[in-house]
């Protein structure tokens, strides 16, 4: 089995655009310079674009000694890893039994003694899932196409290509978790009656 890192990322994409890999970010060429200059914004992006399993965590936060001026009692500093939260307490976000919160300048506001989260963090490459890993190529393939060819319509058709193998491999991603039940007070259940 082979592990995923940036570089073999990286230099998977490069091979797929015909141009040779690189085996740094340090080294002396136009190619490992864009790399270095866009994987990380790249990476962190498609982190935040789906909760992925394998970059999936989850937290009991602590309050923080000072509380927010108004709306809360209380305010929790959010995991240096954090990308994107996924449910606040024991609800999803956007449930109708989600507790009230507000996320503000890497914390989240909210009122209690401490915060149980679901989050998506900044994962190793290593710890992704084998879809995730190719998805992330596709992306750099996509970015890096125009750089390195100057063809719109080469980056335009490498977008779609990344597009539909997200929807497949969100799909694959989401199979992994059950489906959640409605509950007797779901909105939509006590509506009809």
């Amino acid at each position: 089995m082979i592990i995923a890192t940036d570089i073999s990322i990286c230099s998977a994409a490069f091979l797929q655009l015909g141009k040779d890999g690189i085996s740094s970010f340090d080294e002396p060429n136009d190619r490992a310079k864009l790399c270095k200059n866009i994987y990380s914004i790249e990476k962190d992006s498609l982190l935040r674009e789906h909760p992925w399993n394998c970059s999936s965590d989850r937290a009991v936060l602590a309050p923080m000694a000072a509380v927010p001026a108004f709306g809360f009692s209380a305010q929790f500093a959010l995991p240096s890893n954090f990308l994107r939260l996924k449910s606040v307490g024991d609800q999803d976000i956007g449930s109708p039994n989600c507790m009230k919160f507000k996320v503000e300048r890497k914390k989240i506001l909210a009122s209690g003694t401490m915060l149980p989260i679901e989050y998506v963090f900044r994962s190793d490459e290593s710890d992704w899932d084998s879809k995730v890993v190719e998805l992330m190529i596709a992306r750099m393939v996509w970015k890096m196409a125009y750089p390195l060819t100057q063809s719109t319509s080469l980056r335009d058709s490498l977008a779609d290509e990344y597009k539909k193998m997200a929807q497949v491999a969100r799909s694959i991603d989401a199979q992994e978790n059950p489906s959640e039940e409605l509950s007797d007070d779901f909105a939509l259940i006590t509506g009809r009656f």
